[in-house]
């Protein structure tokens, strides 16, 4: 019988209802937008159902799933701009206890990545009122894979607030000259469940006016939190439409958002047969078995037999 390719394995937070899952399924999406008379392109997205499978995976405590939630929301909003077989990613380097994070997104609105030190919270200042003390030092780079052009772009700013929506809207604005705002929310219940997420970002138009700008950004910082909003069963189109009435938002398409890796048992195969050869003898060897690879992007393992590797030494 023929073996079949492993895939990505998501941790079941629905206790096995498939109605639970797809409704909350079909309400993460990310919906796209503009306004003030095509001076302003934006994205909202609504992404609760993704922040908890990731943190399911990732068997993150609560301040580490704020971080890297923070990050996916980020990445699923800069699908919006993306086209083809475009996709994105946020890598952080920094020098406190986070160590950093890399995410990616691609243009299906599907969304990956992991922490560097997936316990920071309990190595950092304890009575940290923000965020920035588990950042400290470090880099923000963006990279574009653009399926037109032959090699990514990528930007790169210095760490300036400790915060991923205003380290982002400094990149953008540093390294792409495109002034940008970003809202990221995770919003936990008493019982350190997350039970809304999303987030917002604006970014200005070629020959935007300046008073037109100042006054959605004015707006973006009146919106209470998004993550409690979507809690609470508002839609992100209604968000939008009440927040920016007066700028006349006009929605243009919308597309689903998902904590989704394409990681394979093939490819992780492949790693692992790539090895030296006197390597694979010597895991042949000593073992242990099985094997495991484990996927950074999703938490996914992967076994490997004694036999697997004999056929890879062959």
């Amino acid at each position: 019988m023929e073996k079949k390719n492993q895939k990505m394995i998501k941790k079941d937070i629905f206790e096995g209802s498939i109605k639970d899952q797809l409704r909350a399924s079909a309400q993460d999406r990310l919906y796209r937008f503009m306004m003030a008379d095509g001076m302003i392109r934006g994205a909202v997205v609504k992404s609760t159902r993704m922040i908890n499978e990731m943190r399911a995976n990732h068997q993150l405590g609560g301040v580490e799933t704020l971080v890297l939630g923070q990050a996916y929301i980020a990445g699923a909003l800069l699908t919006a701009n993306l086209k083809a077989k475009d996709r994105v990613s946020i890598n952080i380097q920094c020098s406190g206890p986070l160590k950093g994070l890399d995410v990616e997104a691609n243009v299906f609105g599907e969304v990956r990545g992991f922490l560097k030190n997936p316990i920071f919270s309990t190595e950092g200042n304890q009575e940290a009122t923000t965020l920035s003390p588990f950042f400290g030092a470090g880099f923000l780079t963006v990279t574009k894979y653009l399926e037109e052009a032959r090699q990514p772009y990528a930007g790169q700013v210095v760490l300036e607030y400790g915060s991923i929506a205003e380290d982002l809207a400094n990149y953008f604005l540093t390294s792409e000259q495109t002034p940008s705002a970003f809202n990221l929310s995770v919003h936990f219940n008493s019982r350190g469940d997350v039970i809304g997420a999303g987030g917002l970002f604006l970014q200005a138009m070629p020959g935007v006016e300046e008073g037109v700008l100042d006054d959605a950004q004015e707006m973006l910082r009146k919106i209470p939190s998004l993550g409690e909003a979507f809690a609470d069963t508002v839609e992100p189109e209604a968000i939008v439409k009440e927040q920016f009435h007066s700028l006349m938002p006009v929605f243009l398409g919308n597309h689903r958002v998902e904590f989704f890796c394409r990681c394979t048992e093939e490819a992780m195969r492949g790693h692992l047969a790539s090895l030296p050869q006197d390597d694979l003898v010597e895991i042949r060897g000593n073992g242990p078995f099985p094997v495991e690879l484990r996927c950074h992007n999703c938490n996914t393992v992967y076994n490997f037999t004694k036999s697997d590797i004999e056929t890879m030494i062959r």
